[in-house]
């Protein structure tokens, strides 16, 4: 019995020893690291600058709201952007690092659907409160989070190997439906969107950069295709 606890201790040492610093070196470890200690940070910092109140918990899930569109424009921009300059410097790591940002996204939303649901809105029971604009965005939410939570649930490569990699490939397409959702979602509650201010211009400048590359990526997919036949 003891020499079977020994080697079992030994083997535990082992696979520790190569997996730890395989974690280490891994850039989307830092990714999701950083970003969770700057998701502290911002709570500490609205705590701060804001007192106690209800306007502290506005600013707070707003600041998570937007972390989380910006971090999912970035994870969507990934794909058609490198195809669009194949031979630009960090490619590679701009695309290994992609699962990590996405992950990061349905984190935020997280966050802020937590915030705003049940810290500022009064959870279940407030919903009886809500307008029909209201529960309609609450619902595009909803399946933003849901789908942002599959993709981040299917992000480690053990995943990847047992769908194989066109299925999972498949599945994420979805974040389409997730930015759909997103973008109808704050534009019909968020008060920053009430008017054209530099929120809304910024994001309506997104939205026409990814559709751009989207589309020469589209393009470029449909000519290869073209040529191989």
């Amino acid at each position: 019995m003891g020499d079977y606890f020994v080697m079992l201790k030994a083997m535990v040492k082992n696979r520790t020893l190569t997996w730890f610093p395989g974690l280490l070196n891994n850039s989307r470890f830092w990714i999701l690291a950083a970003g969770i200690v700057l998701s502290v940070n911002i709570a500490g910092l609205v705590q701060f600058l804001i007192p106690n109140g209800s306007l502290q918990m506005i600013r707070i899930e707003q600041a998570y709201g937007f972390v989380s569109i910006f971090l999912l424009f970035v994870a969507m921009l990934a794909s058609p952007l490198t195809k669009a300059f194949p031979n630009a410097p960090y490619n590679n790591f701009y695309l290994h690092a992609r699962r990590a940002i996405g992950v990061l996204a349905f984190y935020y939303a997280a966050l802020h659907v937590g915030v705003s649901f049940f810290a500022q809105l009064g959870g279940f029971a407030g919903i009886k409160y809500y307008s029909a604009e209201y529960r309609l965005s609450i619902v595009l939410g909803v399946i933003a989070l849901s789908v942002l939570f599959v993709m981040a649930a299917t992000s480690l490569d053990w995943v990847v190997k047992f769908m194989t990699y066109p299925r999972w490939k498949l599945l994420h397409r979805l974040v389409y439906m997730a930015g759909i959702a997103v973008l109808a979602h704050v534009v019909l509650i968020g008060s920053h969107y009430a008017d054209i201010n530099l929120l809304s211009a910024l994001t309506i400048v997104a939205v026409l950069v990814l559709l751009r590359f989207e589309q020469q990526r589209i393009r470029n997919f449909i000519a290869s295709k073209r040529r191989k036949s």
